[in-house]
This record gives structure tokens, C-alpha cells and sequence, in this order.
């Protein structure tokens, strides 16, 4: 019997770890428990647990899995250095965005890295390391098909880490955020190319976006529903309701038939008349929305897609049907106007969101803006990774700091400086606690 640790780290840049779940773990786990009867698995959750004791939580296997994410890399390279003086006999496999970013680098950590999509690859490398034949490269060369396996089990963790409340905290229903509820991930990928966003870079092995099947949602909600007395899901989705009318229909009709309430994020043009109050009737409180900037110099610069009047016309549409809004807003784009920090307060009172999430601008591996940072006015990109987490609910007792630095001049203008990126930053976030807008 092989045993094997999927190492789950401690996320501890994150204001609240516990708010999302490890759905990629959750996903292989059980799939490789579905394929390989005699690998005995278990997830090793570290979040919550203090560093210098980690390695007093993680119990002796003899393959451990790692799904590498950047703002943890440094933590989860520490994790293979002690797990290898304690227990040098066990090996290290690792996949995930990173990894497929950086092979090489990855190579001289784990003794494997799976590249692209892992479903099919941690079966193989799994039965290798049985026949004593790990090989240091796998690579999904075609698309996986998310709809061939079953929806991925949650008793990997205790029931407390998987139903809880507040996930679906509302401004004008209180009593949804009292709904024992969880996270789920229904769909794969992304088709849109975001200058900023490091999903095109995974193109080459999962082209554009692929969604569950109907039946196969309705299915992992009444799961859910009848294992953990869920009353409440937030989509972790990239983009929740399909692009498609008709896909979408159906979907929301899927969703629609458990009687679950949810929330989740969708871009501004994904919005109409007709899905606006399909998404309603189908259980929707609480739509996110990534309109980014009230620039629109600076959203045709990050390749966008959209405009300004679309993100005010899909915001007054979800108002019209209910549904609590939500944006996502980002300062110290390219191209920001002298008045951006006036600007973008104009815009949030003229269509009244019910909550903003402000982001200060970072710049990540595997993005454009990292690989052509020129063509975006930067000259000096920081690449400590443990420096690029943005939300202002991480920091107590420090200040927030930029991972890059712009040219003084560039094609469309004058840059700002690093510090009044920040006092532009740091204004609106002021004005969005006083107005009650940061945080529900």
C-alpha cells in the first residue's frame, strides 16, 4: 500500500484562508482514490498552522503531491527541504500554475512536475513510483474532458472546514449569511487574454472554457446538500454562467431545480436583459463583476474587452433583478488618468455597488505585462513572489508595497511614481471603509 500526503499550505497571506477550499486537491484526491485502489491518500491542510511548526503536522509518506501556486512557492520549496531531512526516502511530485510556468526550476525541487492538466498524469507518475520508474517530466498534451469524472469528494477535510456560514454574507438579507454554505468550481479555463492574468498562459494544454454538464452540477449541489446540509455555494468560477444563451439556460435551470441560493463573479459584458433575471430566478444574491477601471485607456491597455458604459449597464441590471453587486476594481493600471482616485469614487456613487474589492495593481509570472513589461511603460518588475498579494485586509501592521516601477514616460503619457500610486490607493480605500462599501 502506497501512502501519499497531498500537502495543502498554510495560505497565510491570505486575511481569511478558510473562506476558499482546495478543489484542485479535492479533484485528484479523488480521483486517484476512484483509479488506484492501493494508494491510501490523505489531504495534509496546513492553513491555520504556524510555519515553524509545519513540519510537526505533516505525517510520514511515501510520495507526497504539491499543487504549486506562486504566492506559495517559497513556502512549499521550504516544505520539500525539511520533508527530505525527516523523510529522505519519500518523493516529491508537484504540478500546478507555477510548475508549468517555471519546469526547470521546479525540476530542481521535486523529484516530478506534471505539466498541463493533472488528471491523467498523477494516475501514470502514481503507477511508475509503484514499478520503481518515476519519471522526472509528465505533460497532458490534449484537453482533459471534466465532464468524464465524477465531482470531487469533500471528506478529505472535517465537515466544520467544508459547511460554514458567512460565505454568503449580504448587505440587505442577513440571514443568507447564516446558510451553512461552501465553494465549488464548476467550470475550467477562460477564453478572454487579460494582460494582468496568468490563465492564457495555460492555453497550450486547456484551450478557452469548458463548463460541467447540467446534470453533473445538479448532481454535486443535491451531494452537497444531502452530505454537509449545504444551503448556500460561491462559485470560485472564472466565469460562472456559461457565455452561451443556450448554455446558460440550461445551466441556471440545473442550478435552479436544488433550490440553493449562491453567489459568483461573471465579466460586465456576460450580462443582458434576459440572463439577468434567469440568473436571479435560478437562486443568485450576489453577482462579483471584474470591471477593474473607470479608464478606459487603461482597460483597452490590459486587453480588456470591455467599456466603461458596459460595467454600468450590467451593474444596473443586476440591481434591477436583486441581485447584490459586487465589483472588482484595480489602481495603479497603465494609463490611469491624474483623477483617478475621483473618477472611480464618481463612479461607485453613481451606480451604488454594494460592495467594491480594491486591488493594488501586481504584476505575476506567466502574465503579458510580466513577459513584455516594456510594452506596458515598466521598467523594473520585483519578482519576490511573497510580495504580491494586493488586498489591503492582509495588512495590520505593515503597508501594502508595489511590485514594479513605471517608466517616467511612455507612449500614452506620464507614468506615476510608485508612492502616488499608492497614496491613490490608499485614499480610495479609506473612502470605501468610511462609506461602509470594503467589507460586509
Amino acid at each position: 500500500m502506497l501512502e501519499l500526503g497531498f500537502i495543502n499550505p498554510t495560505s497565510d497571506y491570505l486575511f481569511d484562508p478558510f473562506k476558499g477550499d482546495p478543489h484542485v486537491h479535492f479533484n485528484l484526491l479523488t480521483i486517484i482514490e476512484s483509479k488506484l485502489p492501493k494508494v491510501n491518500s490523505q489531504l495534509i491542510d496546513l492553513r491555520g498552522v504556524k510555519k515553524e511548526f509545519i513540519i510537526k503536522h505533516i505525517p510520514e509518506c511515501d510520495v507526497y503531491l504539491h499543487s504549486v501556486y506562486t504566492l506559495d512557492w517559497n513556502e512549499q520549496n521550504d516544505i520539500v527541504k525539511n520533508l527530505r531531512e525527516r523523510y529522505p526516502k519519500a518523493k516529491h511530485i508537484a504540478g500546478g500554475y507555477h510548475v508549468n510556468l517555471f519546469p526547470k526550476e521546479s525540476q530542481e525541487v521535486f523529484d516530478s512536475v506534471i505539466l498541463g492538466e493533472g488528471e491523467e498524469s498523477i494516475v501514470s507518475a502514481l503507477q511508475d513510483l509503484e514499478d520503481l520508474n518515476l519519471k522526472i517530466t509528465y505533460q497532458q498534451e490534449n484537453s482533459i474532458d471534466i465532464n468524464r469524472y465524477s465531482y470531487p469528494q469533500r471528506k478529505y477535510l472535517p465537515e466544520s472546514s467544508i459547511a460554514r456560514k458567512g460565505l454568503l454574507n449580504s448587505r440587505h438579507n442577513k440571514e443568507y449569511g447564516e446558510l451553512l454554505s461552501t465553494t465549488v468550481v464548476f467550470s475550467r479555463g477562460c477564453p478572454y487574454s487579460c494582460s494582468f492574468c496568468a490563465v492564457p498562459q495555460m492555453r497550450d494544454y486547456a484551450p478557452g472554457i469548458r463548463f460541467r454538464k447540467p446534470e453533473f452540477i445538479e448532481e454535486e449541489i443535491e451531494y452537497l446538500k444531502r452530505e454537509y446540509n449545504i444551503g448556500g455555494i460561491s462559485m470560485s468560477d472564472e466565469i460562472c454562467v456559461p457565455l452561451n444563451l443556450k448554455k446558460a439556460i440550461s445551466h441556471l435551470e440545473a442550478i435552479a431545480r436544488t433550490g440553493i441560493k449562491w453567489r459568483g463573479q461573471c465579466r460586465v459584458d456576460g450580462v443582458n436583459p434576459e440572463l439577468a433575471k434567469l440568473i436571479k430566478e435560478s437562486g443568485c444574491v450576489s453577482m462579483g463583476l471584474g470591471v477593474e477601471s473607470i479608464s478606459q485607456k487603461s482597460l483597452d491597455l490590459i486587453n480588456k474587452k470591455i467599456s466603461v458604459e458596459k460595467s454600468r449597464e450590467a451593474i444596473s441590471l443586476l440591481k434591477e433583478n436583486g441581485i447584490e453587486t459586487r465589483l472588482y476594481m484595480i489602481i495603479g493600471l497603465p494609463g490611469e488618468p491624474e483623477d483617478v482616485v475621483e473618477q472611480s469614487w464618481q463612479f461607485i456613487k453613481d451606480t451604488s455597488p454594494d460592495m467594491v474589492y480594491l486591488s493594488l495593481f501586481t504584476i505575476r509570472p506567466g502574465t503579458e505585462i510580466y513577459e513584455h513589461p516594456e510594452k506596458f511603460g515598466i521598467k523594473k518588475v520585483n519578482t519576490d513572489w511573497s510580495k504580491t498579494m494586493h488586498m489591503i485586509g492582509r495588512y495590520s501592521n505593515e503597508m501594502p508595497s508595489l511590485t514594479f516601477e513605471y517608466a517616467e514616460e511612455s507612449p500614452w503619457g506620464r507614468n506615476f511614481s510608485g508612492e502616488r500610486i499608492m497614496q491613490n490607493y490608499m485614499e480610495l480605500q479609506k473612502r470605501l471603509k468610511e462609506n461602509n462599501l470594503a467589507t460586509l
